[in-house]
């Protein structure tokens, strides 16, 4: 028996998920109708679409044969450490130390990458977003927890 193409079936479900949720999410918000669009109306509408091209990914992959999916535990567990250390320590330490210890913790996923070119990560990517969110667009978020 073949087996099944595992990498177009993930993706598929993934975005039927992130449809739904999308999609779920919008009606605590005002639909409106298409004449008088509401905030949820846009999500909504997305949502469901995102879940019907979702289906049309998965049903063609579940006849075609592929390649089994491996994957990287650890890489997907940094990252996701990364975002939750952003999430938790942007309050606490400001823009700067948090995204740098997120691209930190998520540059180490990548076994290519040297310690050099973490460092370098991990200053450039705090500056290009202090540049771009605080400066460029003017949001209030403090740069340092000082």
């Amino acid at each position: 028996m073949a087996s099944r193409d595992y990498k177009d079936i993930l993706g598929g479900v993934l975005l039927m998920l992130t449809g739904i949720v999308f999609a779920l999410g919008a009606h605590n918000y005002n639909l409106g109708d298409a004449a008088r669009m509401g905030p949820g109306y846009f999500p909504s509408v997305l949502g469901w679409i995102l879940a019907v091209l979702g289906v049309l990914i998965v049903l063609p992959a579940l006849r075609r044969p592929g390649e089994r999916i491996v994957v990287q535990w650890k890489s997907a567990a940094l990252v996701l450490a990364a975002v939750l250390y952003f999430a938790f320590s942007l309050p606490l330490l400001g823009l700067v130390l948090a995204a740098a210890g997120a691209v930190f913790i998520s540059s180490l996923a990548d076994h290519d990458l040297t310690w050099r070119g973490r460092f370098i990560l991990s200053v450039a990517v705090p500056v290009l977003m202090v540049l771009i969110f605080i400066t460029g667009l003017g949001m209030t978020l403090s740069p340092f927890p000082w």
